[in-house]
């Protein structure tokens, strides 16, 4: 039995870091930062591109979507070439490529370049794994669970950073010139990374596996593409069917092609250390339900009620804003507890958390309780906050250094997998879950106009408490 005392005290010595990782840390948290601001401050923007491009939910989607599948291309590339080249040339050439996308997305006049502009953009995506083992190379072992988790809840500090502000610029000015606040921002911190960041020592050779790269984002676009046109199609059409298969089909030749291949991008003997596979399947898992949960909610909150909440742009940004603002404390807690508790039990107790608040969640959309809504929202993303230090820190404490930027770099595609399936189901429910509106009366004739309808809220949170629930059975399989 591990006693209350013996706990916090283990936790406040564990936050004890050299003056050497809290210089590296303040470097890679502000690049982190920054990215996940430019990232997070489309968010509730989301119906405002809908409207104005007169896209559907389920084209909106790709915003997101696209950006994420991108990064799944582009993982596991840099994280090789991290390993080939050192991590600190590679990240400095990621970051000067994401300024250019990021001023370019800025001024796309229409969906389809919006469209492009965010999938080169899916390159600083590559941040935070190349930032993870740039820290483990550098820093005393005891040091790694902390920083990581730092670095880790930094995607709250974005969002919380990106959401009020981010929300504020949109409603006022336009989510064009929200994208354009970050770009000096970016190009101090180039500067700063240039002369700060140490160089890598470890090299490691090999190859990129193209082929491999190349089936696995055809599987993710065709399926994507047959998602998002479901509602459109019919989901028992001959179309949907052609497309799910086929994008299944081709996930199996990568799985095929990949297996005994030494330049994998995806290496299937991994999965045999269940402290590698439980990481990697959760990543895909949790990072489906949770980009799936996040388009979810700002639909929900700016929708008309009944359905919704009748928040505007800034009204949800302020909303979802403290929230964010609780991944940052929770996360370097996380990092500690880890060394007192152990990983097995810290993940196992985090996804039951966010299963049981998904559920909640989905039982509170009909009663329009906002106050309710937040709290359990809350708790969920406590949960989640959990679920996402301890894999990666797992991860990245049961591989060698010379393939630290690689497994990570895998990892990253794995949680982009399922962040680019997430707003896709996301958008393909509310487009085919519809509810009508009263919009006005013309001669003494109602007008209605169709909003997404509850089902698709309610469905949408229970696919997310699902995949929570998968990422706890997962977990039983740790041996750490």
């Amino acid at each position: 039995m591990i006693s209350a005392s013996s706990v916090l005290s283990n936790v406040r010595g564990g936050l004890r870091l050299s003056s050497e990782a809290w210089r590296y840390l303040a470097v890679l948290a502000s690049i982190s930062i920054t990215a996940m601001y430019v990232e997070m401050v489309v968010l509730p923007s989301l119906p405002t591109i809908e409207r104005q491009f007169g896209i559907t939910e389920s084209e909106a989607s790709w915003v997101l979507s696209s950006e994420t599948l991108a990064g799944l291309a582009f993982a596991p590339i840099l994280g090789k070439l991290a390993d080939n080249y050192g991590r600190k040339r590679v990240l400095l050439a990621t970051l000067m490529v994401y300024f250019v996308a990021v001023f370019l997305t800025s001024m796309a006049p229409t969906y389809p370049i919006l469209i492009m502009l965010r999938a080169i953009q899916g390159i600083g995506l590559s941040i935070n794994p190349i930032g993870y083992t740039l820290l483990r190379e550098r820093l005393d072992p005891r040091e790694w669970p902390v920083t990581q988790g730092i670095l880790a809840s930094t995607f709250a500090v974005g969002a919380a950073v990106a959401l009020p502000i981010g929300s504020y610029l949109a409603q006022y000015y336009s989510w064009q010139f929200a994208y354009e606040t970050a770009l000096p921002v970016l190009v101090v911190l180039i500067l700063i990374a240039y002369l700060v960041l140490p160089e890598s020592n470890v090299r490691v050779g090999g190859t990129i596996d193209y082929v491999g790269l190349a089936l696995l984002s055809m599987a993710f676009v065709i399926l994507g593409y047959s998602f998002t046109e479901a509602p459109r199609w019919g989901w028992l059409s001959l179309n949907f069917a052609a497309g799910a298969l086929l994008g299944i089909a081709l996930l199996m030749l990568f799985i095929l092609h990949s297996m005994g291949n030494p330049n994998a991008i995806i290496d299937i003997e991994d999965f045999r250390n269940p402290n590698i596979a439980v990481p990697l399947l959760s990543s895909f898992v949790s990072g489906f339900g949770l980009f799936l949960a996040f388009q979810s909610l700002v639909y929900i909150f700016e929708l008309p009620k009944p359905i919704g909440f009748s928040m505007t742009i800034l009204e949800t940004g302020l909303t979802l804003a403290p929230i964010s603002l609780v991944l940052l404390v929770v996360g370097p807690l996380y990092g500690a507890l880890m060394n007192v508790i152990g990983y097995k039990r810290l993940l196992i107790t985090t996804s039951l958390l966010s299963t049981i608040m998904g559920i909640i969640m989905a039982l509170l959309v009909p009663m329009h309780n906002l106050d309710l809504f937040i709290i359990a929202m809350i708790m969920s993303i406590v949960g989640i906050s959990g679920m996402m230090v301890t894999r990666v820190t797992l991860l990245i404490s049961s591989v060698s250094r010379e393939r630290m930027a690689t497994l990570t770099g895998t990892n990253t595609a794995m949680r982009l997998m399922g962040n680019t399936l997430g707003p896709v189901i996301a958008g393909s429910l509310e487009t085919t879950f519809r509810t009508p509106i009263l919009a006005y009366y013309m001669d003494g004739m109602p007008i209605f106009y169709e909003v997404p309808g509850r089902y698709a809220f309610i469905y949408a949170f229970i696919i997310s408490a699902a995949t929570s629930l998968i990422v706890a059975i997962m977990a039983t399989r740790i041996t750490k």
